[in-house]
């Protein structure tokens, strides 16, 4: 999860248009010298914040001749490692990458309850976003990072395989199961998942917890913390057991685990395979003119409607030690103003919903989703409430079950609140 999270692309061409923002003096030396602003995000080179790291330095250096932009993109797991030593040793990056709520060990929450980030309370427009956008970026009532996106995790399929096998989009988890049954019966591979890339299990997973899990009690994951609830509860166990099911009855392809996600959107694109449990945030990877592409929320409910997983994206996070805090701040203010050349394109880095409050133009291919997303009917990604490192625990122990299949998912689920209670002791 903690990958694809980091889409979050703050400006990108938008930096182009930035004049008079901060104080030129705030930059300049004695000597004349430049300074350096350093910018840190995890991905790859060819990926969302690959393409912005390349992007803000060219910009940032162009508007700001007396500053050197140094960036640098590490993957995830590097990424938090350099994270945590850098900020440990009073060497943050000026400006760097942050996970909503408790999500990963460069969350909103544990970063500033650590004092590492700049309080943002004095933006401009930080009404302007979206309460969800707000509240999954602050800590104790205060606005730490910014975040354009509301992501959310769906189903992608294809429409011309459906059609031709005469298949009505399901609304309900029985209709699903019959749906990747017809399938399975014609030939055709019903899901392809790229689970060698674990966190990918996630994309199915939370899916199932948002019509399982918290319809009935949303505050399950804040009882969690009390002892009010577990995550061997029915509940989860239940989650757990759905989402097994699919690769029991042999709709998730047999190969998965041999398979990175890179290797799995490919094999749908190629239509290898009907569906595919991703993220919005995939389109680019995904999007293609061999078929009509469709969106849907899984139907992981028996009865009444379908609930949507969706989340606040990745954001930015300015260092409470940086030497060009009211710079970054200004470009923020930009950002968020609801009328400058920058605000249309920091919006644009939303791929479906955004986190600003007047409104989403939205890519046709999400329609199906905006009835539940408008009523309410959504809720965060679960890792965004647990302790860094239970999701991880549930990857392990999913691959495995699914993989040497000597485990059963209470199996699973009491890993999780054995890593849940281990982490929050």
């Amino acid at each position: 999860m903690k990958k694809f999270i980091g889409l979050m692309v703050i400006g990108l061409t938008a930096l182009m248009v930035l004049s008079g923002c901060g104080d030129q003096k705030e930059q300049e030396t004695s000597s004349g010298t430049k300074e350096t602003l350093t910018v840190m995000a995890s991905g790859v080179k060819n990926g969302t914040q690959g393409v912005f790291l390349e992007q803000f330095k060219q910009m940032v250096e162009k508007e700001y001749p007396e500053l050197t932009v140094e960036t640098t993109l590490l993957p995830d797991d590097q990424y938090l490692t350099a994270l945590k030593s850098k900020l440990s040793t009073g060497q943050a990056p000026d400006l760097f990458l942050v996970q909503p709520k408790k999500a990963s060990a460069n969350s909103v929450e544990e970063l500033a309850k650590a004092g590492y980030l700049e309080d943002l309370s004095d933006l401009e427009n930080w009404d302007k976003i979206k309460d969800q956008g707000k509240n999954d970026m602050s800590f104790e009532g205060k606005p730490y990072a910014l975040s354009s996106s509301i992501s959310v995790l769906g189903t992608w399929y294809n429409k011309d395989l459906f059609k031709q096998h005469k298949i009505d989009l399901p609304t309900n988890w029985q209709a699903f199961l019959a749906a990747c049954e017809t399938l399975k019966q014609a030939g055709v591979t019903p899901i392809v998942m790229g689970d060698k890339d674990s966190f990918m299990i996630q994309f199915g997973m939370y899916q199932v917890a948002a019509n399982q899990v918290y319809p009935s009690n949303p505050q399950f994951d804040d009882q969690l913390y009390t002892g009010e609830t577990k995550l061997t509860d029915d509940v989860w166990v239940k989650t757990v057991t759905m989402y097994n099911e699919l690769y029991k009855k042999g709709y998730v392809t047999d190969k998965s685990l041999g398979l990175g996600q890179p290797q799995a959107q490919q094999s749908f694109v190629d239509q290898e395979a009907a569906m595919i449990f991703d993220g919005d945030f995939s389109l680019t990877a995904i999007e293609n003119d061999n078929f009509d592409l469709g969106f849907m929320a899984m139907p992981a409910n028996e009865e009444g409607e379908t609930y949507l997983s969706a989340a606040t994206g990745a954001g930015y996070a300015i260092s409470k030690k940086s030497q060009h805090k009211e710079t970054l701040k200004a470009v923020f203010n930009k950002m968020t103003d609801g009328q400058s050349e920058m605000f249309t394109n920091w919006l644009a880095t939303a791929t479906s919903f955004t986190t600003y409050a007047e409104g989403d133009d939205l890519n046709p291919v999400f329609e199906e989703i905006v009835p539940a997303f408008e009523a309410g009917r959504s809720f965060y990604w679960s890792n965004q409430a647990w302790p860094s490192g239970t999701e991880t625990e549930m990857q392990a122990k999913f691959s495995e079950m699914i993989g040497a299949g000597k485990l059963k998912p209470i199996d699973v689920t009491e890993a999780m609140q054995k890593k849940f209670e281990e982490l929050t002791k």
